[in-house]
């Protein structure tokens, strides 16, 4: 694994107003990243997500987007099977990772995944601002990738931010100063970050960041290719200073 990685992906569960324009700046600066998308989405723009699928990985958010703390086990693997449905029938091939609707997720989740051959999880935040609500994964978890449970192929992909958990995230990079992120980075690099977008968002700040962060010479990975690199015989370590 390289020294400094970062996961970047998009959310794509409401619409897909902004993501043609957000996949060209991906395709500009050569930016591998992982489309989370609900399977509403791919029902209703399975042309489309074939065009996507040919320079992005396409993962699971679920079918209909519904909180998975308001789902039973049953209301839970009905998601998923009505998913890998229809991804088997839109990319004849299963999904291999899967990110929660608002990251909520919990052991029991973790478990019907692996259990439904998923490969990777990206749900679980690890440090989140305490000023900010977080209904997701409780506890403070490792910030870089690491397997949560037995299996040595089901690996968790933290959606981790900077330092005090300030996440690379539309929302928060529209409210906050580029310059802030700039200062950040000049103060710590951790060894892994994560990038995520919403298939609505703005694009701003985006283009910015990605060089910021190749300035800075991180390297851009999928989750496929992060999980592949960390479940090889012999993975190298990821760079964990400033964390």
């Amino acid at each position: 694994m390289p020294h400094k990685v970062c996961f970047a992906s998009v959310d794509v569960e409401k619409n897909i107003e902004n993501l043609a324009q957000i996949l060209n700046i991906f395709k500009k600066h050569n930016v591998p990243a992982t489309l989370f998308v609900t399977g509403r989405i791919l029902a209703e723009y399975s042309g489309k997500a074939e065009d996507w699928a040919e320079d992005y990985e396409i993962a699971c958010h679920s079918f209909t987007h519904r909180f998975w703390n308001a789902l039973d086990a049953k209301e839970r693997e009905k998601e998923l099977d009505d998913f890998i449905a229809l991804y088997r029938k839109i990319f004849n091939k299963k999904p291999l990772g899967f990110r929660a609707p608002s990251h909520i997720v919990d052991e029991q989740a973790l478990k019907l995944l692996e259990d439904k051959g998923f490969l990777y999880d990206s749900s679980i935040v690890p440090h989140y601002p305490p000023f900010k609500k977080y209904r997701g994964y409780r506890g403070r978890f490792p910030l870089i990738p690491y397997r949560p449970l037995e299996s040595p192929k089901f690996l968790e992909i933290p959606v981790a931010g900077q330092i005090f958990g300030i996440p690379l995230a539309a929302a928060w990079l529209d409210k906050l100063p580029l310059m802030l992120y700039k200062v950040l980075f000049s103060i710590s690099c951790p060894g892994f970050i994560a990038l995520s977008w919403h298939s609505w968002n703005n694009l701003s700040n985006l283009e910015k960041i990605i060089k910021l962060l190749k300035n800075k010479k991180y390297q851009f990975l999928n989750g496929e290719q992060i999980h592949d690199h960390m479940v090889s015989p012999d993975p190298p370590l990821l760079e964990t200073h400033g964390f």
